[in-house]
């Protein structure tokens, strides 16, 4: 890699580590500052799920024109987005009437989701073109773990900022961030086209049907949409079951988050790896999943373990730990899987393409955060924290199920090709 290279690479993990932050930053303070403002638990899901409703819809659209405008100034409008987002959700502090602050708390997170959807996909396109097609597991894996610091450090950065300077701080110091980040990368981050992109197919339009329908893809997005699931289903509740049970200040609870975005880190990074030395996808998301599933046991406990053991600080924080490793083959294995299914159904390696791709799983994703956001929290308000944890134990349950049913199906469909194609050639040879 020359200089630009890991210039643009740099700016590339500011983005993402950007959106990491603004995605988890309000997670350790909002429900409970919502709550005095007569905001319910469920309405606060609606709140962080407003994110992902906008980033359903804007994904596939810039996904499919960014060959026409260009992954870098997506990214840098994206950057723009989430900033002003973010600067604006600070002054919902000083909005007294409990109606008035849900409403613009919803409409606000729109508009940083627009930004969100515009940055991410754009990040994970430009990446793989910084490196040769051998690297690009490494590549976006690193891209991957940006995401993951910032969902780590996301929680803790926004108690402590709340801790010193109350509600507007946290929001006002992410959003000037990406403010400012947005005009660097406008600056200085440049366009790099692949060479080994034949001119003819870059040319080419693509359509989502033919990415949708490419193998691998449908059970990858459905791998995401279930780690997604398990990712937000805590987000609205966590904070003032923590609150209750144990005790914890804003602060502490984002140190409690903290132990999901260091082990997604830290195993994005290794499962990156293994990927490139040829680790399956299939395993990768059967591996991630069954992790998600253990988290949820343990967890809360789900019942009947919380009657036998009660509620353990330490044994949250290593279900969150898991939970981190899981999301970590699940999602750098179901992007690279997804990736590899396009190359096989012969669509073109262009912008375009992994644009798609990449908004595609981020849409996956999206969805999962919904479900998990609105779900979850109405969980909590009607079967409390525990009893909530056990719906989503059975989620993860039958995706692993179903991702394991199809990892063998799709083996014993290889060893039958396989076979047949020895048959071929052994009754060629007989005749000649």
């Amino acid at each position: 890699m020359n200089t630009q290279n890991i210039a643009n690479l740099v700016l590339i993990c500011l983005g993402v580590f950007v959106t990491g932050v603004s995605l988890t930053l309000l997670a350790p303070f909002y429900p409970s500052e919502a709550l005095k403002k007569g905001v319910s638990v469920t309405q606060s899901g609606v709140v962080m799920s407003a994110v992902f409703i906008a980033t359903i819809v804007f994904t596939p659209l810039f996904g499919k024109y960014m060959k026409t405008l260009g992954a870098r100034r997506f990214l840098v409008i994206g950057a723009f987005f989430v900033g002003v987002g973010n600067g604006g959700m600070g002054f919902l502090d000083y909005i007294i009437n409990g109606n008035l602050f849900f409403g613009l708390s919803i409409f606000i997170r729109i508009v940083t989701a627009i930004g969100e959807s515009s940055l991410t996909p754009a990040a994970f396109t430009l990446a793989g073109q910084q490196v040769t097609k051998k690297n690009q597991g490494k590549a976006t894996a690193l891209a991957e773990s940006c995401f993951g610091i910032g969902t780590m450090f996301g929680p803790t950065i926004g108690g402590f900022l709340f801790d010193v300077g109350g509600f507007p701080l946290p929001f006002w110091i992410s959003g000037g961030f990406s403010l400012v980040l947005s005009i660097i990368c406008y600056l200085f981050l440049k366009d790099i086209h692949s060479i080994s992109e034949d001119e003819e197919e870059s040319d080419r339009d693509v359509r989502w049907s033919e990415i949708i329908l490419s193998p691998g893809v449908p059970i990858s997005i459905f791998a995401m949409v279930c780690a997604g699931t398990g990712w937000q289903w805590y987000s609205p509740s966590l904070d003032p079951w923590l609150m209750e049970t144990f005790g914890l200040t804003a602060s502490q609870t984002g140190l409690v988050f903290m132990a999901f975005g260091l082990t997604y880190t830290l195993f994005t990074s290794v499962f990156g790896y293994l990927t490139d030395r040829g680790m399956g996808g299939l395993v990768s998301m059967l591996t991630g999943n069954l992790c998600i599933l253990v988290t949820f046991v343990l967890l809360g406990p789900m019942p009947p373990l919380t009657d036998l053991i009660g509620n353990l600080l330490p044994l949250t924080v290593t279900s969150l730990a898991i939970q981190g490793i899981g999301s970590a083959a699940t999602y750098i294995g179901s992007l690279l899987f997804m990736l590899k299914g396009v190359s096989e159904a012969g669509l073109p390696d262009n912008e375009q393409t992994r644009g798609m791709v990449s908004s595609l799983w981020v849409l996956g994703d999206s969805i999962g955060g919904y479900l998990g956001d609105t779900l979850g929290s109405l969980a909590y308000d009607k079967y409390g924290f525990e009893n909530g944890t056990a719906i989503m134990t059975i989620i993860m349950l039958l995706s692993v199920i179903l991702i394991l049913l199809y990892l063998l199906c799709t083996k014993y469909l290889l060893r039958d090709k396989h076979e047949s194609s020895q048959e071929e050639r052994k009754s060629l040879l007989s005749t000649a």
